[in-house]
């Protein structure tokens, strides 16, 4: 079979997505963790479990009961819950993992309830966070009734600040994507997942207000640059 450029685009779409998950894999120094199962609390109720393990022991599967409304009963949006997991995680010592208790399967179930609810409280993002959250505005799938206004071809991270995402509409067929960088940290230099907004800014910024903040830079990777950032702070 023979591909086309529209439809090979189409599949550059599908790959940035799908690495997306890769983006903000669970990590311990130098080792990482891969999510082995995701499951509810059997007898707490509003509670998951994540279980992690390092892809290629079980028996190096520990688990975390993590909640998923905040203390005033809102609920806690998902990427919340993994960044806050993956700070649990760091932090839970070899001896609190073999003192912990055990599900049916054998797999040490530690609660991390007050973490995830202190996380909330005072969000403590990392880059790969707010990279996550930048990308994926522009790579959830549509409704099934609205065709996408923009698409994303794929991202990439700058330096710790700032990041690359490279879009394209329905009308470019084959033509190259265009980039828009975004901005990772607040105006006080914290890490901020925040910048998602953006995606539904976009559309009408394309329609003339988005060619006065082009860049003058060369990127092979697409046609045009445009930096967003002083657009996102408001100055």
């Amino acid at each position: 079979m023979a591909w086309d450029e529209a439809g090979l685009s189409g599949l550059q779409a599908q790959l940035a997505h799908e690495m997306l998950s890769r983006v903000t894999a669970f990590t311990f120094g130098p080792e990482v963790r891969l999510v082995r199962g995701v499951v509810t609390s059997p007898d707490r109720p509003g509670v998951g479990r994540v279980v992690l393990w390092d892809g290629q022991r079980l028996d190096s599967s520990v688990a975390f009961d993590v909640p998923l409304t905040d203390t005033q009963g809102g609920n806690i949006p998902s990427g919340d819950i993994a960044a806050a997991l993956r700070s649990v995680a760091v932090d839970r010592s070899e001896r609190e993992i073999q003192e912990a208790p055990r599900d049916a399967f054998g797999i040490p179930v530690i609660d991390a309830s007050a973490p995830v609810h202190a996380f909330v409280a005072e969000p403590r993002f990392k880059v790969p966070d707010a990279l996550h959250a930048a990308a994926a505005a522009f790579s959830l799938p549509p409704e099934p009734e609205e065709a996408p206004e923009l698409r994303l071809r794929g991202f990439l991270l700058l330096d710790r600040t700032t990041c690359r995402l490279y879009v394209d509409t329905p009308e470019s067929q084959d033509a190259p994507p265009f980039g828009i960088d975004l901005p990772l940290q607040d105006e006080k230099g914290s890490v901020t997942v925040g910048v998602t907004a953006v995606h539904s800014a976009l559309p009408v910024l394309l329609l003339g207000e988005l060619e006065r903040m082009r860049k003058d830079v060369h990127d092979p990777y697409c046609h045009a640059v445009y930096d967003l950032a002083d657009w996102l702070s408001g100055s």
